[in-house]
């Protein structure tokens, strides 16, 4: 019983480790009048607004060290990038000037923010500190939308959708080095976790389809075809597979596709919109929006789309979970 003891510490301690208790899901609700930041846990349900305030907030994107949420602020064509601790500590706007500021993501260490600013009909690519200082122009090229870092911080991505310079970039913040991988009609970048391949939106072929490329643009591969388009694209946390929403069924249902042998599984099965799905970090869950009662409510349910539970129930719409 001695000798077992070790075994049976390391078989609790294995169990504990395969189910930690997920983070916090944040989303954007409308429920007190306006748009607010919430966050619920997805065990226990509390919910709790984060941002209260009577201007509009909106598109959070948590950081990935957790602590932090970036989001929009503001309406029309004047609105800024703030960030806000996850217990609703420390708002610190992160932007200055007019203009629509927006597509914001993350460094993978958390310490910065790359985004978008729309002004008068330009848009350029921008990089600033998450506590607001050392903004600068990321690139000369008048990219409409912020893709995501490589793993390593060393590379952004970044889209043009129209005209000559249309296509997917990539560009090091903090040094000269810019690629242009695509120069055909693509759209949403989004970098895979382990910064081996990029995954974009296209209409090359005529309406909105899924490709993924080598991080060299090299070996550009075709995820989905047919006729009706797919948006709202993540990676799973480790690489493997693609989620997204779809409406070849009619309406706009949740698949995910295995992205090497192109394995497609409909995770959603319903008449009524799905939209929004996100992984949870850890890649066992995915939390998504539903139009089920005439609203949106956010739910969660196993990667392989069992289990699912509704995590709201109002009368607002509850929307853009993040994780």
């Amino acid at each position: 019983m001695v000798g077992a003891l070790p075994l049976l510490v390391l078989s609790l301690a294995a169990a504990l480790a395969c189910s930690p208790n997920a983070p916090p899901l944040v989303f954007t609700s409308n429920r007190d009048g306006n748009l607010d930041l919430y966050k619920v846990d997805p065990e226990g349900l509390e919910e709790e607004n984060i941002t209260k305030s009577q201007m509009d907030e909106y598109a959070p994107a948590v950081s990935p060290n957790g602590r932090l949420v970036a989001f929009q602020s503001g309406s029309g064509a004047d609105v800024a990038i703030e960030v806000i601790g996850l217990d609703g500590s420390g708002r610190t706007r992160v932007t200055t000037g007019p203009g629509l500021h927006r597509s914001h993501r993350w460094s993978p260490d958390s310490s910065r923010l790359a985004y978008v600013v729309e002004l008068e009909g330009a848009a350029s690519v921008h990089v600033v500190n998450a506590d607001g200082t050392s903004s600068m122009l990321l690139t000369s090229v008048a990219g409409d939308e912020v893709g995501g870092w490589s793993a390593d911080g060393d590379s952004v991505v970044f889209a043009v959708r129209e005209g000559d310079g249309r296509g997917v970039y990539t560009r090091n913040p903090d040094g000269v080095n810019e690629f242009r991988l695509t120069d055909t009609a693509d759209m949403s970048p989004i970098w895979s976790p382990d910064s081996s391949r990029i995954a974009v939106l296209s209409h090359r072929d005529g309406n909105p389809e899924i490709y993924v490329m080598n991080a060299d643009g090299t070996e550009q591969k075709r995820i989905t075809e047919n006729e009706e388009p797919e948006y709202d694209v993540s990676w799973s946390p480790d690489s493997k597979r693609l989620l997204y929403v779809s409406e070849q069924n009619g309406n706009p249902e949740i698949y995910v596709t295995t992205v090497d042998d192109l394995q497609t599984e409909q995770l959603t099965h319903n008449e009524l919109v799905d939209q929004d799905p996100v992984w949870s970090p850890d890649g066992r869950r995915i939390a998504f929006a539903s139009h089920l009662d005439g609203d949106a409510e956010l739910f969660v349910m196993d990667r392989d789309g069992g289990d699912q539970r509704r995590l709201t129930n109002n009368e607002a719409d509850d929307t853009s979970p993040s994780w």
